[in-house]
């Protein structure tokens, strides 16, 4: 009832519940098993259990907790103006690094800065096979891939991903970042300012955590994004395109690396474009309502030419006309005719 944030504040009610979450975890990891506050069926915590039902509840009708941010998916539209702006490119080591970062995150479902601290140069294989240049990305641990006797029955993440030829060919800015870097020890590496004849080089020291888990706010500003953005940015964005391309979940999964239907459609909600297609649909001033009215509008004298005009009026009309022969002659005899209807 009294818990608070720094500033003084409620917190929101999912924070709320979190906090209790990770009250438990600590009780668990120094031995103490039989404290599940939490259980709603234990009657030593019953009290409990109900005023943190109350309180967040509570929580929900003052408000809090109703504007959760979550961090947006680039879009296309985005992708391609942070590449005509020059966000993303060849021009320097800095933007070259941007670059493979996004992608990284974009092709491989890599997540922001916990999977990306470790990365390592070997974990990339340029290729080319039957198919075309390729980009090999073979995963190690991460949080949903620990390895160890408990895992043994999961597949570690090994993807390949082909690349279309052109001036945004990805193997090709892989391939020179990774030379760049030294082909060697940590993915990441800090940048150094050019020198003639040599736009694009590389220190020994690794980049910092906390220049690492700023890229992706670094490149929202540099191309003028309008979002919020941060490094899990990158892996919404790759199931997110995906989604809409309507790719099958499972074919998500192995790129993404979830473990479960449940936890990728968390990623796949909906963009702004979905949103204003639906919008668009129900919306009364909106192009697709105002045709629709007009086709509601269709006056009767319309539809009873249409009708009139139809295939199976015209296939009515004739039974008819045959109907009323056999009528007036009893029977009727065919040699030689061709009906087309």
């Amino acid at each position: 009832m009294e818990i608070k944030n720094q500033k003084g504040e409620d917190y929101p009610p999912k924070s709320l519940y979190l906090v209790m979450c990770g009250l438990l975890r600590h009780l668990r990891e120094h031995g103490v098993h039989d404290m599940n506050f939490l259980d709603k069926n234990n009657p030593a915590f019953a009290e409990f259990y109900s005023v943190l039902d109350s309180k967040m509840k509570n929580l929900l009708d003052q408000g809090l907790g109703t504007d959760t941010k979550q961090a947006d998916p680039i879009s296309g539209d985005d992708e391609n103006k942070l590449w005509e702006s020059g966000v993303f490119g060849l021009k320097d080591s800095k933007t070259l690094q941007l670059t493979v970062f996004f992608y990284a995150c974009k092709l491989f479902g890599l997540r922001g800065r916990d999977e990306h601290r470790g990365l390592q140069c070997d974990q990339f294989e340029i290729g080319e096979d039957s198919e075309g240049r390729f980009i090999r990305f073979i995963g190690r641990g991460s949080k949903t891939y620990h390895g160890g006797l408990g895992q043994m029955s999961i597949n570690n993440k090994d993807i390949k991903h082909y690349c279309t030829p052109g001036p945004r060919c990805m193997a090709t800015h892989f391939e020179t970042y990774i030379n760049a870097v030294g082909n060697d020890g940590d993915f990441y590496k800090r940048p150094l300012p050019a020198m003639p004849g040599n736009s694009i080089r590389y220190g020994h020291q690794p980049v910092g955590v906390n220049t690492l888990t700023k890229f992706m706010k670094e490149i929202s500003q540099r191309g003028s994004l309008k979002g919020v953005y941060s490094n899990h940015s990158g892996k919404r964005t790759c199931a997110t395109s995906m989604y809409e391309a309507g790719i099958d979940e499972q074919d998500i999964m192995d790129r993404t690396g979830h473990r479960s239907v449940t936890a990728v459609r968390k990623y796949k909600r909906l963009n702004d474009k979905i949103r204003k297609k639906v919008s668009n649909v129900l919306d009364p001033n909106s192009d697709v309502s105002l045709s629709m009215s007009k086709r509601n509008e269709q006056s009767d004298d319309d539809k009873e030419i249409n009708l009139k005009n139809s295939p199976c009026h015209k296939k009515q009309k004739v039974r008819n006309a045959l109907s009323e022969i056999t009528t007036k002659s009893g029977v009727v005899n065919f040699s030689g005719c061709t009906f087309n209807f």
